[in-house]
């Protein structure tokens, strides 16, 4: 085995009670008409209690693959003591409770390599490894299964759904997500509030309530909790944004004034286009995979994607490493970010408001919040000798953390600028509970199809129909490759 990884070592003593949380949280929320009603459904459950085994495991070490950090994502899954943050605390104290009950240690296995690409890439080869080598490496790993779908197709995890001990109907467990990622009864890959990397890394709009005040547009939650919020009203707010200040062009200066409607991020076109509604997975009479691509909605949503995202007017100017600070500085009205970006604007000075990102049209029955594609997902690798023991265990934490840690992490979310109120409270309840992924995008069926869609709408052409016709071959290829595999599990 490789040594990139340090050990997290931790006790079998509760040393201290939980914390009593008074956070905000999903029973209390407004829930829009486009929200589902899993908040309800979850306090229910919480106020149930959960119940344990009355005989423990006889301290037996659990053990988790994780990165060691990734994106600036909150993804610890222990600490050896309490270091005075909350979140921290909460996981912390979460672990002891679970590790009392079920008389167990839990120990995190870090994977140091955390470069982009070939740490992703080291980490899943890390378990395919150990699989291969036959060694009982891990309990249980969170994987960035996007950027090597073969540790999935390649027959080294165990089907979550095998495990009838991890209790993935039930609403502590993220339906949406895991519905994106099963296929013919099968689920290789899960989320849960135990790893907040799925929620730290959910498309989100953010705005400058200064600015929107400023130019007389009222603040869009209404239109949110309405049904409303789409595409074209997007637009409308948009195209009243941009201001070029006495400035020659809307290129960028460090030291400039003029002002942009968005502070974009040149891949939250993909964002868009599955809030817009275009998923592209589907079943055949079989029940075989099929993938949709070249749809007119889908041409449709790009050609709005496009005159929003316009570069020469203003109303959008896009740098991966600055649109941070652009929209920081009050230089933007709107910025395309993940939810972590609400903690990485801690310092603005202006207030301002959470969004979901916008249906297609008011006919869209619901509000559809997509994940990063990139982010880690619980894994079970095939070499787990006690899939029963693994099952209650991690069913067990992810009850927990819905209780204490989700809380606790919207509490955290929340208390930055602008977004302690009734309003934000709303919208992140809306974002948690339509939060999917594209399954097509995850196990690399149509991942440059995709790229070449975030770069029409960045270079504002559409050329979508060539580029179906152009892909549709790789596409067809690596749709069979999958549909063999699970077919094979």
């Amino acid at each position: 085995m490789g040594v990139k990884y340090k050990m997290k070592r931790l006790s079998l003593i509760l040393s201290a009670a939980l914390i009593a949380l008074t956070a905000c949280g999903g029973g209390d929320a407004v829930q829009a008409p486009s929200a589902t009603d899993a908040s309800t459904e979850t306090a229910e459950v919480i106020d149930a209690g959960y119940d344990y085994p009355a005989e423990g495991y006889g301290g037996y070490e659990f053990r988790f693959l994780n990165m060691d950090s990734q994106f600036n994502c909150y993804i610890r899954l222990d600490f050896e003591e309490q270091t005075g943050e909350s979140l921290d605390d909460s996981v912390y104290l979460r672990n002891r409770k679970v590790e009392e009950k079920l008389g167990i240690k839990i120990t995190e296995l870090r994977y140091m390599d955390v470069s982009w690409s070939s740490g992703q890439i080291g980490l899943c080869n890390e378990l395919i490894n150990s699989v291969m080598a036959g060694d009982d490496h891990c309990d249980a790993a969170y994987l960035p299964v996007y950027f090597k779908p073969e540790v999935v197709t390649g027959g080294y995890l165990m089907d979550l759904r095998s495990i009838p001990e991890l209790r993935l109907d039930q609403p502590y467990w993220d339906q949406v997500i895991n519905d994106s990622l099963e296929y013919s009864g099968r689920l290789y890959t899960a989320s849960g509030p135990l790893h907040l990397m799925t929620f730290d890394l959910s498309w989100v709009l953010l705005f400058n309530q200064r600015l929107m005040t400023d130019l007389g547009l009222e603040y869009p939650y209404k239109l949110v909790t309405d049904g409303r919020w789409t595409l074209d009203r997007f637009n409308e707010y948009v195209t009243a944004s941009p201001d070029i200040a006495g400035e020659s062009s809307f290129a960028y200066k460090a030291d400039g004034v003029c002002r942009y409607g968005i502070a974009g991020h040149s891949d939250s076109p993909t964002g868009f286009i599955y809030s817009a509604g275009n998923v592209m997975t589907g079943y055949d009479a079989e029940n075989r995979l099929t993938v949709t691509v070249g749809t007119e909605k889908l041409y449709s949503t790009i050609d709005k994607l496009i005159e929003i995202f316009d570069t020469k007017e203003g109303k959008v100017y896009y740098d991966n490493n600055e649109y941070l600070k652009i929209f920081r500085d009050g230089r933007a009205v709107f910025i395309t970010c993940e939810l972590k970006a609400s903690l990485e604007e801690r310092e603005m000075e202006d207030a301002f408001g959470l969004l979901p990102f916008p249906k297609y049209d008011e006919r869209q029955e619901n509000y559809q919040t997509t994940m990063n594609s990139i982010a880690c997902l619980l894994t079970v690798p095939i070499t787990q000798t006690d899939p029963a023991r693994a099952g209650v265990i991690l069913d067990a934490l992810t009850y927990e953390s819905m209780q204490t840690v989700l809380p606790m992490y919207y509490d955290v979310t929340l208390s930055q600028k602008g977004l302690r109120n009734n309003e934000s409270i709303d919208m992140l309840d809306i974002i948690r509970n339509t939060r999917g992924v594209e399954f097509t995008d995850v196990f690399g069926i149509t991942t440059g199809y995709s790229g070449g869609i975030k770069s029409m709408v960045t270079g504002g052409r559409n050329t979508a129909a060539s580029a179906t016709e152009k892909n549709l071959p790789k596409i067809e290829a690596n749709l069979e490759r999958v549909n063999s595999a699970f077919a094979a599990g």
